[in-house]
């Protein structure tokens, strides 16, 4: 297994990365290369990261669990959660609502980016988004085709936090984050967290460590490996096809049903949409796989999971300027494959690996 994350960094040709690593009830988080090109200090297991797109899937998840608790429906219209005293666009012709599973599955007409500003306050935020959702705007009917959007998860953001009566923050710690005992994911690090964070692209202009609520749900989360360890081992524990798992994992679009789909097709391509998740389906040799991209900000990160064989894989690296995402996305995908066919292939936690460069600790169980 050691080679096989040497050569998943390798991929990246990044100064730093951070790599989770799952099979079964196994759990490695382990750092490569530096968290500043401009100081010897090593990636670690802890060293805090930016999700940005990967953040979707925690979304999907909390989206998941009010389904399960009957708190919302995946048919509900946005418009229910709206604002106090929003009101719709109008409109010449009717047309169906958006409704939460449009904005989770990219189907809802959205485009990619709502005109709102990022790093603002989330309360800020919040009002643009919707003051620009209230403009009358010409948009193809919810349903008729995919189109990669961050401000529908922004919104969809907004209204989880509506039907959980506090913030997004709040709700997704609630249910999601603590629990799991994740205290490195966040979406407003602590000074702490932000002197542990890796540096971003150095190619790119360098953002701040700053709070991020005000996009949590559409790629605002930072996490660590060691936190995305715990995760990806609650996604491929005994059982998690039930639950709010068999909510949170579920196809609900397939590519064929749709007229086109624009923006989905990084990590290779897209069979099926879920909540954030993007489905592969198995071919000669690999199993089905779900997978979700994220980049930005100096970053670029990868998830792939393989329920069926509960083996799972996460990277975030600091190299956006080389173009390094599908070399390390199909990397990423040929260890979970490796991991879901070869029992024995994940190192016992604890053991560090081989290469002198990899700084390994285990994962909490």
């Amino acid at each position: 297994m050691a080679l096989a994350t040497d050569a998943l960094f390798a991929e990246s040709q990044a100064s730093g990365a951070v790599v989770a690593v799952v099979h079964g009830d196994q759990a490695r988080a382990m750092g490569f290369g530096r968290i500043n090109p401009g100081d010897a200090q090593p990636a670690g297991a802890t060293t805090l990261v930016r999700l940005q797109s990967v953040s979707k899937l925690f979304a999907g998840e909390l989206l998941a669990d009010l389904v399960s608790r009957g708190k919302v429906k995946l048919s509900d219209p946005l418009a229910l959660y709206a604002p106090t005293g929003w009101r719709a666009p109008a409109q010449k012709d009717p047309v169906p609502p958006i409704t939460l599973i449009n904005l989770a599955t990219h189907t809802s007409g959205l485009p990619r980016e709502g005109k709102v500003l990022a790093g603002q306050p989330a309360a800020v935020a919040i009002a643009a988004r919707w003051a620009w959702l209230a403009q009358p705007q010409r948009l193809p009917p919810p349903g008729a085709g995919a189109v990669y959007s961050n401000v529908a998860f922004d919104l969809l953001g907004d209204a989880l936090a509506k039907a959980s009566n506090t913030s997004y923050g709040a709700a997704l710690t609630a249910v999601v984050t603590a629990p799991l005992g994740m205290a490195d994911t966040t979406s407003a690090p602590s000074a702490e967290q932000c002197r542990r964070m890796m540096a971003g692209d150095p190619n790119r202009k360098p953002f701040p460590c700053v709070d991020q609520s005000g996009e949590a749900a559409s790629g605002g989360l930072y996490s660590t490996a060691s936190d995305m360890a715990l995760w990806l081992k609650a996604q491929l524990a005994p059982g998690a096809e039930q639950g709010r798992r068999s909510i949170s994992q579920a196809v609900y679009v397939r590519r064929t049903q749709l007229a086109s789909a624009i923006g989905l097709d990084h990590a290779g391509p897209a069979d099926g949409i879920g909540l954030a998740w993007i489905e592969q389906d198995a071919g000669p040799g690999r199993p089905r796989l779900l997978e979700k991209t994220g980049g930005g900000d100096g970053f670029l990160t990868f998830v792939v999971i393989d329920p069926v064989h509960r083996a799972g894989v996460f990277v975030g690296f600091n190299n956006v300027s080389g173009h390094r995402l599908g070399a390390v996305a199909e990397a990423a995908d040929a260890l979970a494959v490796l991991l879901g066919t070869e029992p024995d292939a994940i190192a016992i936690p604890g053991v560090a690996p081989a290469a002198s460069h990899a700084v390994s600790s285990p994962a909490a169980h």
